[in-house]
Parts: C-alpha cells; sequence; structure tokens
C-alpha cells in the first residue's frame, strides 16, 4: 500500500493535536502531510465541537481517500463516561449526515482516552493512573508529550507487547492507531 499523503487531524485541544504530532513524526510525516482541523475558539465543550464536525470531516476524508492516500485521525474524550458511549456517538453523527459506518478498511482513527489524554500522557510515561481521577492539572503534563508520543510509537509497533500497567482505554487504541502503520 501507498504511503499516506495527508493526515487531517480533528482533536479536542492543543494537547490532543501535539501528542498526534509527535507521534506522526516518529512515522516520518512532516507537518506539511499533516492538516490539523481548527481547534474550538475558547473554552467551551471540546468533545461536543468533535462530534459536531465529524460526520463532515469523515464526508471530506472519503472524497478525498477516493483519489489520494488519506487518513483522519479522530481524538476526542470519554470525560467521566463510558468508552463505547461515545464511539457510539460517533457512529451516530455518521447516520445523522446521512453517511454509512466506518469501515474496518478505511484510516479513520478514533483515539478516545477515558477520563482525558493526560492520562494516557502520564500512562504511556510509565506512571500509575486510573482512568476516574482527573489528570488535566498534572504538575509537567506538557514536558511529557514527546516521551508520551515515543511510548505509543513503540506500543503500536507490529509484535510489539503492550505494558501492563496500560490503562483499557489505551489498550484499545493500540490496534485503531496501527491502520495508520498499515499503510507504510
Amino acid at each position: 500500500m501507498a504511503r499516506i499523503s495527508q493526515v487531517v487531524v480533528l482533536a479536542e485541544d492543543e494537547r490532543h493535536q501535539r501528542l498526534i504530532y509527535r507521534y506522526l513524526q516518529r512515522l516520518n510525516y512532516s507537518l506539511r502531510d499533516i492538516r490539523f482541523e481548527p481547534l474550538p475558539s475558547g473554552r467551551g465543550c471540546g468533545e461536543q465541537w468533535v462530534r459536531e464536525r465529524y460526520a463532515n470531516s469523515v464526508r471530506a476524508y472519503r472524497a478525498r481517500s477516493a483519489h489520494a492516500n488519506t487518513a483522519l485521525i479522530v481524538a476526542i474524550d470519554a470525560d467521566t463516561g463510558n468508552l463505547f458511549r461515545r464511539m457510539r456517538q460517533l457512529e451516530n453523527s455518521l447516520s445523522g449526515g446521512e453517511l454509512p459506518p466506518r469501515s474496518t478498511e478505511e484510516r479513520i482513527v478514533h483515539l478516545i482516552p477515558r477520563r482525558n489524554i493526560e492520562t494516557w500522557i502520564l500512562n504511556l510515561n510509565g506512571s500509575p493512573v486510573d482512568e476516574e481521577t482527573d489528570f488535566r492539572h498534572a504538575p509537567g503534563i506538557d514536558g511529557q508529550v514527546v516521551t508520551a508520543a515515543l511510548a505509543l510509537y513503540l506500543w503500536a509497533r507490529p509484535g510489539a507487547v503492550i505494558p501492563q500497567h496500560s490503562v483499557p482505554s489505551l489498550r484499545r487504541a493500540i490496534p485503531e492507531i496501527r491502520r495508520l502503520e498499515l499503510a507504510q
């Protein structure tokens, strides 16, 4: 399969974008290969913003992927809810937009941390975390993004053994993120 020529990222906030960008750098993508959808203005509800734009982003992905190797990464926190609830909301967004469900062949990646992305950043750096505690304001979190992206890259390698300390939502994300690497 040919290399992906453009990766579109629909994410809740800047921290999601930074982790994804650093991960994509490990896959040898440059900033010109990545298009970040604009972030919501202000301090509104980022997950709602992503859900409202999801169907249009999938529509655009499908139109572009008909003639160019494209990927769409969607990063949305499950917050205090259930991971499967957030997945259903994304599916409902497609059906509400009169679009067919995501297929296994499509390079549409769903990254859904339970609680928030900071849980993953800390967990990828080896910190013992749970998916109930809010780690958004953990000290030094921004300084851990680069090493978290490296760990995510290593954990997502074919044949890699995911450490036992990884949280369930992160374990579930590994097959999702591998959708990108299959195209390498």
